[in-house]
């Protein structure tokens, strides 16, 4: 799904769904149309979280476009671009805010070292 799309409330639905089985928030449900895939129902957690990650790449791409406006990219050239670095994000979701800072400073004082030691 791209940055840009809208969305649409449906308020009701004119369909019978049977579920047999007790299902956890988590847990999606694949809605089909003649045997295809046409929906997934997820819980509103999951969809806030979809919406999140949605709108923080939205506002990465506009940050990227607003310091080179002539580098215009398309939605395709975007996903390709960035999508391998959110597989490489991904591994790093159990890692804290302070643990992270803590690399970074850690990794700035290193190089400020080895910057100076070229310099003498």
């Amino acid at each position: 799904m791209c940055a840009d799309t809208s969305e649409e409330e449906i308020h009701e639905a004119h369909a019978r769904y049977i579920i047999d089985t007790v299902r956890s928030a988590d847990d999606l449900l694949i809605v089909e149309q003649s045997g295809r895939a046409a929906a997934v129902i997820i819980s509103l957690e999951e969809y806030r979280r979809f919406a999140a990650w949605r709108k923080e790449r939205a506002e990465r791409r506009a940050w990227v476009l607003e310091r080179d406006p002539h580098r215009q990219m398309t939605a395709e050239q975007w996903q390709a671009q960035f999508g391998a670095l959110d597989r490489i994000a991904e591994r790093f979701n159990d890692v804290t805010e302070e643990e992270l800072q803590a690399e970074l400073d850690e990794a700035l004082a290193a190089t400020r070292t080895a910057s100076c030691r070229r310099r003498s």
